[in-house]
C-alpha cells in the first residue's frame, strides 16, 4: 500500500460507529447506534475526511423532536486544502425532517417539555404489561393504530421513518402520500409522581392490498388503485416490524405481534395476513405466535395424517394465514406431536414435507436427475426438520 493509500485510509471511519443515537427522558437516556447506514453513505458504510467524527442524532423519547449536530477532531481539508470530504449534515439532512433542533440547552428544554405534554396519536387499539422476574411491572405499554390522515402523524413519521433504515436491512421509506398504509405505534406509558409520560417504543407499517379468491377474477390490480375506497376483501400485509433497539429482547415484538393479530382476526374485512420479505427474527417470531395462537385455539386438535386439505383450508380462512404460513404452522405442529419412534408414522411426515419442497421447487428439481432429485429433496428436508424442532424450542 502506498503513502497516499495509507493517508486516505487513515481518514476514513465506520458510519455506524460514528453515528450516536439517543432516546431522551428528562434525567434519563437510552443510546444506541444504528445497525445499517448504507442507505445514507453507501454500501461500504464509511465516511471519508474526518478524525474523531462524532455524529449525534437525539430523540427527545416521546415526540421523537431531534437534535443533530456533527463534530470531529480534524477535518482533511486542514491539511489538504483541495480534497474532498464527505458531506456528511448534507447527507443525513436527506433523510430527516428540516425541523430538527442545533442548539442542544435548547432540545434539552423540548424534552422537558414534550414529556409533560407529548400524547400519542391515533385510536388506541391495546395494552399491555411486561413480566419481569416472575413479577407484573407496573409499566403499561399501549398501542395505536394511525395512518397518514391522523392529525400530526405524518410529522411524527418523517421523525421516526430513519430508524428502519437503521435498524432493518433493505428498509426504505414509504409513501405517505398513499392511503392505504396503516401504521401500529407502540408506547411505554409511565406514571411519574402523577404525570403520565410516553415513550416510543417500536412501530409496524401495514398495507390494504386487495383480496380476491382463486378463480374469482382472472385478472386483478394487485394494489388498489389511487384515491380509490378499499373493497371488503382484503389482504393486510406488514411491512416494517421494529422494536427500537433499547427494548428489544423483553417480550414488546412477542405482544406488538399479537395485538395486531388479534386486531385482524376481528376485522371482518381482512381476509389475510401476509408479511412482506421477512427477516429470520421476525420470522421466528411470527411461526411462534402463529402455531401458539392455534395450539391454544385448538384449531388443529383433530388433525392427522394424511391431511384433508378441505379441513385445512377452512382453519386458514379462520385464521387468516397465508397459504405457505399455514403450511409451515401444520408442518411444525405435526412434528411436535409426532412419535418419530414410529417408523411408519415418521415416514408418513416426511413425504408430507417433501411433497409440498417438491411442488414448490419443481422446476429446478426436474432439471436434476432422479437420484440427484432424491438426494436434494433429503438433504433439503433435513434441514426444514432442524429449523422446526428449533422453533419448537422457542415456544
Amino acid at each position: 500500500m502506498n503513502n497516499a493509500s495509507i493517508a486516505s485510509t487513515d481518514w476514513l471511519c465506520n458510519s455506524n460507529e460514528a453515528i450516536e443515537i439517543q432516546l431522551l427522558q428528562p434525567n434519563y437516556k437510552e443510546r444506541f447506534s444504528p445497525s445499517f447506514t448504507y442507505p445514507i453513505f453507501g454500501e461500504h458504510e464509511q465516511i471519508y475526511g474526518f478524525k474523531n467524527l462524532k455524529i449525534k442524532l437525539y430523540y427527545a423519547s416521546g415526540s421523537l423532536s431531534t437534535y443533530f449536530n456533527v463534530s470531529y477532531d480534524q477535518k482533511i481539508t486542514e491539511i489538504t486544502p483541495a480534497a474532498q470530504p464527505d458531506d456528511v449534515m448534507g447527507k443525513i439532512k436527506e433523510f430527516i425532517p428540516n425541523d430538527f433542533i442545533t442548539n442542544y440547552d435548547t432540545f434539552l428544554n423540548i424534552v422537558e417539555s414534550d414529556s409533560l405534554n407529548f400524547r400519542p396519536m391515533g385510536k388506541k387499539i391495546g395494552e399491555y404489561h411486561i413480566r419481569r422476574n416472575d413479577e407484573v411491572d407496573d409499566t403499561k405499554y399501549e398501542i395505536y393504530k394511525t395512518n397518514f390522515s391522523t392529525p400530526k402523524f405524518k410529522e411524527f413519521h418523517r421523525r421516526l421513518q430513519i430508524f428502519a433504515l437503521f435498524c432493518i436491512e433493505g428498509a426504505s421509506y414509504i409513501d405517505e402520500d398513499d392511503e392505504k398504509w396503516e401504521i401500529a405505534l407502540l408506547f411505554e406509558k409511565k406514571n411519574t409522581s402523577g404525570t403520565q409520560i410516553y415513550n416510543f417504543v417500536g412501530y409496524c407499517t401495514m398495507y390494504a392490498y386487495f383480496y380476491c379468491t382463486r378463480g374469482k377474477l382472472t385478472s386483478v390490480e394487485r394494489s388498489l388503485p389511487q384515491n380509490s375506497t378499499l373493497p371488503h376483501d382484503i389482504r393486510m400485509r406488514i411491512s416494517q416490524f421494529l422494536i427500537l433497539p433499547p427494548y428489544q429482547s423483553q417480550g414488546h415484538g412477542n405482544k406488538l405481534y399479537q395485538s395486531l393479530y388479534q386486531n385482524f382476526l376481528a376485522n371482518s374485512l381482512i381476509k389475510e395476513i401476509t408479511v412482506e420479505d421477512p427477516n429470520e427474527p421476525f420470522q421466528d417470531l411470527r411461526d411462534k405466535n402463529d402455531l401458539r395462537y392455534l395450539i391454544d385455539s385448538k384449531l388443529l386438535e383433530n388433525i392427522q395424517l394424511p391431511v384433508d386439505k378441505q379441513t385445512v383450508e377452512k382453519i386458514r380462512h379462520k385464521c387468516k394465514l397465508n397459504e405457505r404460513q399455514m403450511a409451515r404452522c401444520l408442518e411444525i405442529y405435526l412434528l411436535r406431536k409426532l412419535n418419530k419412534t414410529n417408523e411408519n408414522s415418521y415416514k408418513n411426515y416426511r413425504l408430507h414435507v417433501k411433497k409440498r419442497l417438491f411442488r414448490h421447487n419443481e422446476d429446478t428439481l426436474n432439471q436434476l436427475s432422479k437420484e440427484e432429485r432424491l438426494q436434494k429433496l433429503e438433504e433439503t428436508y433435513r434441514g426444514v426438520e432442524d429449523d422446526y424442532q428449533r422453533i419448537l424450542l422457542l415456544l
